[in-house]
């Protein structure tokens, strides 16, 4: 059984038996009884903690984490080599090219590609595969540029998708953008994953405080077998088995 959390944007915590995970940072969210999920609960808990970082974006990376070692010492960073000059490489900080993995006793982390900065992650954990995609997605802009430029912004998404699915034939959980600012086709990227890749559960990212229409994707998930978790506030919790 696991426990997933909506911190914020793009920033979702796991938590597994014994240790938990937690992606793109960007800031805390408020839990019911009026304390924070990271500051007032993660950050005490006695279990290990492996912070991932997609890229440098402000709303992906919060310097924040770093000071997060003041206060719990069993803390592993795994982040994308884009990072690097932000980061102090040491034991415990890992920054990771595409395509390259990192492994120990508990996960294993393959890196690969962004139709942005950065990178994107997949996780294998317990015989599961979860994906975060950071700013993978289909960014055509459709509405705002030519017909030439979309296709082209298409046709880096297809290929790095495209490249995934060659490695993965199925995700228990894929965190994946649907960011309305794309126009009236902002599902489009999203389909396309879904129907490429055999996903067991799908959250969605990346869609600031436009919770209404991120969820709408869950009519499209369902078409291609896909269970999608709706998110209507920050600091909502999932529990998986």
């Amino acid at each position: 059984m696991m426990t997933i959390t909506f911190i914020n944007h793009s920033c979702y915590l796991i938590e597994f038996d014994g240790f938990s995970v937690i992606f793109d940072y960007y800031r805390d969210a408020p839990r019911e009884d009026g304390t924070n999920w990271v500051n007032d609960y993660l950050l005490q808990k006695a279990d290990d903690l492996y912070v991932f970082c997609t890229h440098s974006h402000s709303d992906h990376f919060n310097p924040e984490i770093f000071t997060w070692r003041q206060r719990k010492q069993n803390i592993t960073y795994i982040f994308s080599d884009e990072l690097k000059q932000h980061v102090i490489t040491d034991a415990d900080t890992h920054c990771l090219r595409k395509e390259q993995i990192f492994e120990d006793h508990r996960l294993k982390v393959k890196t690969f590609g962004s139709t942005d900065i950065g990178c994107s992650f997949l996780l294998s954990c317990n015989d599961r595969l979860f994906f975060h995609a950071g700013d993978l997605n289909n960014w055509h802009w459709n509405e705002e540029v030519g017909k030439a430029e979309a296709l082209t912004y298409e046709n880096n998404y297809l290929c790095e998708l495209e490249l995934l699915a060659e490695d993965v034939p199925h995700l228990y959980l894929a965190m994946f953008p649907v960011d309305p600012r794309l126009g009236n086709d902002y599902m489009r990227g999203a389909e396309q994953f879904v129907s490429r890749i055999e996903t067991t559960y799908f959250l969605p990212m990346h869609f600031r405080e436009e919770y209404e229409k991120a969820n709408r994707f869950g009519e499209i998930a369902v078409q291609y077998g896909c269970r999608f978790l709706p998110v209507n506030q920050s600091g909502q919790t999932f529990v998986l088995e």
